[in-house]
């Protein structure tokens, strides 16, 4: 990597030092800034992800406004519906219904987001600027690069900080999938004022794509992190869908990433096949978020262990971590991905860890002592891994629950990254305040001199535009 972002963690350390060297001290908020107007953040993002929610939620325990595209208050509580339950399924339900099919749908739908988004995008962008025009946030936060940074890209004034957020894949997968959502990268990122991302691997990846060396940087749960009052009080019950096909002393194999494209479902199946001679009888594995999927449900009809394996639908955030809970191993094996949110939950519920083998996963999970890693690619890796996992005496599956613990409650617990959150919005107003210096010959209509001479893409001049 030649250009190196400010980071606010070390780049190559273990899950266990990091958690211990993240406990930082943060910078404090001056006592005339904690009398300032609360900082209003206008949110790009997906109202129906919890993922959104939980961010939401984050910030504003630390006292954040939040506005949604349309200028408003962010609502309080999910609108019923929200999630997809209960309300008549719109179009773009139903294509994500068709999409998740079968694979060879979920591509074709994936290439003509791509096309189609990138597109869409700057109409909609468009339509928010007149919004913040009118609402005046003190910064604009897209929640994603595809397609909710790019409507920002174009929604956000150039006096405007822009904050954006990077997802598992963001830079991995969909930026290097057509020439559209490259170039729209590459564009958000070299107008970004501040970059959030759940992994560090993201951050040194998004130094390569555009993101100029200065800008400020923080590494924080995608979702706002884990929600250790509430889920103290959680009811510890399981799902009642689930109580009816496993009993009490069944032991719970839960993959909770559901159908996507960089999920490798079909190593997993070939990974169960392998371990059918010597599995545990009580063991049963669970599938959540898949019942649309035909392909799945035709390979599990003629599968070694199908007696075993229960596919459920989706599933509200409680349920599955009602279900993690309940389970003895999470297993998530994909050939992309960032931090997830299903890895921190299982982590938080004390069910032991197998990913697949990836340098952002890395950074949660030290093989053999926190949880287990195989190749994504190695249905015999993947095999051994879910051996190791449910072979762990009660001793060493105890350590692994206090482990986990103290790594989610130190790195990823949701009032201490909201309020890092809230620092750093701060810090960026401040920031921006301070270099922002009026019109003249030094300056270009209104954009503020210190962007333009570190290649501000929204000025013709700036050889970011042309690049």
């Amino acid at each position: 990597m030649t250009r190196t972002a400010q980071r606010d963690t070390s780049p190559r350390i273990s899950a266990r030092e990091r958690a211990q060297d993240l406990d930082e001290p943060r910078t404090e908020v001056s006592v005339v800034h904690s009398l300032a107007p609360p900082m209003r953040i206008l949110l790009v993002a997906d109202m129906r992800s919890p993922t959104t929610w939980g961010w939401v939620a984050a910030v504003r325990s630390a006292g954040v406004v939040v506005l949604g595209i349309d200028g408003l208050p962010w609502p309080e509580n999910r609108p019923f519906g929200a999630s997809g339950e209960g309300s008549l399924r719109s179009v773009k339900q139903r294509l994500r219904s068709f999409a998740g099919a079968t694979p060879r749908r979920l591509r074709t739908t994936g290439k003509v987001r791509q096309v189609v988004g990138p597109f869409l995008a700057s109409i909609k962008g468009r339509r928010i600027r007149r919004v913040v025009k009118r609402a005046k946030p003190d910064v604009v936060h897209a929640l994603r690069i595809p397609c909710e940074a790019m409507a920002a890209l174009a929604a956000c004034p150039p006096a405007v900080p822009l904050a954006v957020s990077i997802w598992g894949n963001d830079l991995t997968l969909q930026a290097s999938e057509s020439y559209l959502t490259r170039r729209g990268t590459r564009r958000v990122l070299a107008r970004t004022d501040l970059l959030f991302a759940d992994c560090q691997r993201d951050i040194d990846l998004a130094g390569t794509c555009g993101l100029r060396p200065t800008t400020p940087t923080a590494v924080l749960p995608g979702g706002g992190g884990i929600d250790l009052v509430r889920v103290a009080e959680q009811d510890r019950t399981l799902i009642s869908h689930l109580s009816d096909l496993a009993g009490p002393g069944h032991r719970l194999v839960v993959n909770a990433r559901g159908c996507r494209s960089y999920v490798r479902n079909e190593i997993l199946l070939d990974a169960l096949s392998l371990l059918a001679s010597d599995l545990d009888s009580r063991v049963r594995v669970v599938f959540v978020d898949s019942a649309h999927d035909a392909t799945l449900r035709r390979s599990i009809e003629h599968h070694r262990l199908r007696s075993k394996i229960i596919v459920m639908g989706k599933r509200s955030p409680e349920e599955v971590f009602s279900l993690f809970r309940r389970a003895e191993v999470s297993v998530s094996i994909t050939d992309h991905d960032g931090t997830p949110n299903s890895l921190l939950e299982a982590m938080a519920a004390g069910a032991i860890p197998v990913c697949g083998d990836l340098p952002s996963i890395r950074e949660w999970i030290e093989p053999g002592k926190n949880g287990f890693l195989a190749p994504f690619n190695d249905p015999f890796a993947v095999a051994d891994a879910l051996r190791f996992a449910l072979g762990l005496s009660d001793a060493e599956r105890s350590a692994i629950k206090t482990e986990n613990g103290q790594i989610i409650a130190t790195r990823a617990e949701r009032g201490s990254a909201g309020k890092h959150a809230a620092e750093k919005y701060g810090q960026l107003v401040m920031h921006r305040e301070d270099f922002f210096l009026p019109v003249g010959k030094n300056t270009c209509a209104g954009v503020p001199a210190w962007s333009w001479r570190e290649g501000y893409p929204g000025h013709p001049e700036c050889p970011l535009r042309h690049g």
